[in-house]
């Protein structure tokens, strides 16, 4: 029997960004085939852009051709927008796509190909550059120094095992959630802000699921320049270090040997002139900084 497949795009109130994703969705090659439905969890803080996706949403549905509907998250927190999207599907796979994206044409085609192909449990699918964001050789300097935009393109055939995810795109056996769990809630945006993928993939590899890649289900995502600097290189690693903290429980015997090594790695490749090595090291600074101050304050909590 052929899957099924729900296709959840959560959101905190990207218009724009939803309504192209939408468009892409709805000019899948082989969708006719392929028993799917849509679901935009919308988690809109605000509620006017919260109309506007409902709004958008409706439009799409009343078109015909692509089952589209929206479930209101009021409470932000992305992945608990999400677990209230796979509570309300009715795929037996689901598939979770960023709303920032662009799908390629065989996208969906080729997410239940793999399926059907292969016996893992999850599937991560490519995240490619744009071809004007990788001639872009001012992008390309900043990608290569921050690393803060994640791309997925192993070079991998298709079905080979991976050991993580990056959740921009990914599809998920039901069956897999009814065993782990939803999403954690206490990470991703609107929680401590990232690494609710990494944790997820932790628990299915623990529970003896497979994680396989395939990259003929793709999607674009845009280089954002706003990502290429210092002040989102330090945000993005001290995010990580919260989020390893709230899910990994790291003794302070752990973080602050660490926390030294950084320094002195930092200080080592800076003065051989290891750019690469050096900011991967800064990285780790923030990281374990972050989560030494997050350790101080469930001190002070405690007095």
């Amino acid at each position: 029997m052929a899957s099924s497949i729900s296709i959840i795009i959560a959101t905190s109130g990207r218009v724009e960004k939803v309504g192209r994703l939408l468009d892409g969705l709805s000019r899948l090659n082989g969708s006719a085939g392929i028993d799917h439905e849509v679901i935009v969890a919308n988690n809109a803080a605000d509620e006017g852009r919260a109309r506007a996706v409902e709004d958008l949403v409706g439009k799409h549905g009343a078109r015909g051709g692509m089952r589209c509907r929206q479930i209101r998250e009021p409470v932000p927190g992305k992945c608990r927008a999400q677990n209230k999207a796979i509570r309300a599907a009715t795929g037996s796979i689901l598939a979770f796509l960023d709303d920032d994206l662009e799908v390629a044409p065989d996208w969906l085609a080729a997410t239940t190909g793999f399926f059907a192909a292969h016996p893992h449990d999850i599937m991560q699918g490519s995240v490619l550059m744009y071809p004007r964001d990788r001639e872009n050789a001012d992008l390309q300097k900043g990608l290569k120094r921050y690393r803060t935009v994640d791309f997925i393109d192993y070079g991998y055939p298709s079905g080979t095992d991976i050991k993580t995810l990056t959740g921009g795109n990914i599809a998920v056996k039901r069956e897999v959630f009814d065993q782990v769990g939803l999403f954690d809630e206490r990470l991703g945006p609107g929680g401590h802000g990232i690494s609710e993928d990494v944790e997820f993939a932790k628990r299915v590899l623990q529970a003896g699921r497979r994680i396989g890649y395939e990259p003929k289900a793709a999607v674009y995502n845009e280089l954002d320049p706003s990502r290429l600097t210092e002040e989102f290189f330090r945000l993005r690693h001290e995010q990580q270090g919260r989020s390893r903290l709230a899910y990994k429980r790291s003794s302070i015997l752990t973080i602050v040997p660490n926390l030294l090594r950084s320094i002195w790695t930092f200080g080592w490749f800076s003065l051989i002139g290891n750019e690469r090595r050096k900011y991967r090291a800064k990285g780790r600074y923030y990281h374990y900084r972050a989560m030494l101050l997050e350790k101080f304050k469930s001190f002070e909590a405690f007095k």
